[in-house]
């Protein structure tokens, strides 16, 4: 696989937090950067019922894609940038053009009344079928250009953490992968949460059993998890880590864990299949409510 990062860009303030959220990634990846516009096709009806015979759709792709690359050369002149156009369903572009990338970077709408990503026809399906991580970008409230949390927070000058999330009873190794690659290109700390819900039969024994079990049962999953990371340790000395395990719904702890983050990463099941747009129940919470920039990232 190459290595290039690429993002998806249609002009929208999301799109716009995405560019400079991935030209700052290739950048720490000393990668290049490919910027793409998909121009979405009219339908069969619409071509009959009233053909577009004009060159407006590719007059506005090639603004777009300029204002892109004029601002990004204002900000990262040495950032090898190039572009690419056309027209279909952007979903299946991008998830055809992740084959050939080491990272896709899409821009997330706005938040809902529920405070959640209002995640649309594009990301979702691009996130559930990619064959490389992606990131989810949006922009961030008082400035049309803002885009992620920064790195490391201006009022104490400390590194924000990635957190990732570990689910024991899934593959982990890409994740991990990525997650400790990430805190060290940014050299900040990874926190590494797992969150766990007992079975529901746990609530019918006496409180004092109860308690204890769920003690024991958590205190096993945190050994677990140690024990799942320590090779990611090893081989990245210079990452500060924090492992912990809790008593709470993955989705949202993570979600709450993520809040002072500069990025969430977690899993999901690499899907063969083109068909539905399944991400998993946690994926799915965490790219609706998340603040944060989310890396979701394919697993065996």
């Amino acid at each position: 696989m190459a290595h290039l990062v690429t993002a998806g860009t249609d002009g929208t303030p999301e799109s716009t937090a995405a560019v400079r959220w991935a030209a700052r990634e290739a950048t720490a990846r000393d990668a290049p950067l490919q910027l793409v516009h998909v121009q979405v096709a009219d339908s069969a009806l619409d071509q009959l019922v009233a053909p577009d015979e004009s060159d407006a759709p590719r007059r506005h792709t090639e603004q777009v894609l300029h204002e892109a690359t004029a601002e990004l050369a204002g900000d990262f002149p040495d950032l090898p940038v190039t572009t690419k156009s056309a027209t279909g369903e952007p979903a299946r572009l991008l998830t055809d053009l992740s084959e050939t990338s080491d990272l896709l970077v899409i821009g997330s709408r706005g938040f809902s009344t529920l405070g959640g990503y209002l995640v649309g026809s594009v990301a979702l399906p691009a996130v559930a079928h990619a064959q490389c991580p992606v990131v989810l970008v949006r922009a961030r409230a008082g400035s049309p250009q803002a885009d992620e949390a920064p790195a490391a927070d201006a009022a104490h000058g400390a590194a924000r953490p990635v957190v990732a999330g570990v689910d024991l009873s899934r593959p982990c190794d890409e994740l991990l992968d990525f997650a400790f690659e990430a805190a060290g290109r940014r050299t900040a700390p990874l926190e590494i949460r797992h969150g766990w819900e007992p079975p529901a039969y746990y609530g019918a024994r006496t409180l004092p059993r109860a308690t204890m079990a769920l003690d024991e049962l958590l205190a096993e999953r945190a050994a677990a998890v140690t024990a799942r990371v320590r090779p990611w340790r090893e081989k990245h000395p210079d990452v500060q880590v924090d492992v912990r395990a809790f008593l709470e719904q993955p989705a949202a702890l993570l979600v709450k864990a993520a809040e002072n983050g500069c990025l969430l990463v977690v899993g999901r099941r690499q899907r063969t299949s083109r068909f539905g747009p399944h991400v998993g129940s946690v994926v799915h919470a965490v790219m609706h409510h998340s603040r944060t920039p989310v890396a979701v990232v394919p697993h065996t």
